[in-house]
């Protein structure tokens, strides 16, 4: 459940040890957001929050981007290529 806020990086999931709660292993799927939250707010370097994650711990909604549309094609200036 809790790899949808957060992601696992520099490391193959698996069994950490961590200062503030001992032995974790980060390849099961019941790890309290609490903890994880934690973790990353002591930043724990193997920790990277997601964009669900920003919304569900902090209610910071998802950014909408935009397409980027080159100079040329906002004048009309595109080539139709055969």
């Amino acid at each position: 459940m809790w790899k949808k806020y957060f992601k696992f990086v520099r490391l193959v999931p698996g069994r950490v040890v961590t200062q503030m709660f001992g032995d974790i292993d980060f390849s099961h799927e019941n790890i309290p957001l609490e903890t994880l939250k934690a973790l990353y707010e002591s930043d724990f370097p193997y920790l990277e929050i997601t964009s669900e994650g920003k919304h569900k711990l902090y209610g910071i909604k998802p950014e909408k981007v935009k397409p980027v549309i080159p100079a040329s094609a906002k004048r009309g200036k595109t080539k139709i290529l055969p």
